[in-house]
């Protein structure tokens, strides 16, 4: 791992470049990080990739560890905030692990995203969302990260254990030019063995026709996934303009 990553890990802190330390209250765990790295680690293929909120640059140096020393790596950042609310900690610590080949773009996503769809569509090997998260925008982040990657290309969104993350990637999901490609690990296992169980007792085609629709939105959705999610897009985009899906 590297050193900066286990740093942070360790010390449950984080430092501007002042020295001024802050304590980490924001950012994916070991095995979220692990989970990224070896989706990178595992595909020699991903070299451009795009982060969606970087906070203290947890994930960012997760990525780009991953992506260091391959030829033509390059990480963008969309962060608005980065040095408004997170100190300019998140790039800070990604100069201090000599990962040099980054971009931060602050402006928020709904902004920043239509720009670079329109100068980089499907260019991109990864996209990584980690932003606001209520449903509506975590659905624009992936309407524009399905424009943005390539074919073969990944689109992995954190935090899916909560309902509105986890309402706008069972949308996605079920366009017909992805599979779902990996789950993280999770820290509470226990829990995710009880969703399996209920998933397999009650499959989500069925539980989308039986559950009264609060119930299926706040409690069902939320067994469907792990904390982070991994989506592949198989091939392109081709649905008809009135496709749609229960998701």
């Amino acid at each position: 791992m590297n050193s900066v990553i286990e740093e942070i890990y360790q010390s449950g802190a984080v430092k501007d470049n002042k020295g001024n330390e802050y304590t980490l209250h924001s950012g994916v765990d070991r095995l979220e990080g692990d989970f990224l790295h070896r989706l990178i680690d595992s595909d020699d293929s991903i070299r451009k990739t795009l982060e969606i909120g970087c906070a203290y640059g947890l994930s960012s140096l997760h990525i780009c560890s991953a992506l260091k020393g391959r030829e033509g790596a390059e990480h963008k950042i969309v962060d608005p905030f980065q040095h408004k609310q997170w100190h300019g900690i998140g790039t800070e610590n990604l100069k201090r692990a000599e990962c040099d080949f980054f971009e931060l773009i602050e402006k928020p996503s709904e902004l920043a995203l239509p720009a670079l769809v329109d100068s980089e569509a499907g260019t991109f090997d990864m996209v990584f969302i980690d932003g606001w998260h209520t449903f509506d925008h975590t659905l624009v982040d992936l309407f524009y990260a399905n424009r943005l990657i390539k074919v073969g290309g990944y689109i992995v969104i954190d935090d899916c254990l909560w309902a509105s993350v986890a309402k706008a990637v069972s949308y996605v999901e079920r366009y017909p030019a992805y599979e779902l490609h990996e789950q993280s690990a999770s820290t509470q296992s226990y829990k995710r063995s009880i969703a399996d169980f209920i998933r397999t007792v009650l499959p989500a085609q069925v539980a989308g026709y039986i559950l009264p629709r609060y119930l299926y939105d706040k409690f069902y959705v939320r067994t469907l996934y792990s904390s982070m999610v991994a989506l592949k897009k198989v091939k392109e985009d081709e649905r008809n303009w009135d496709w749609y899906q229960s998701f």
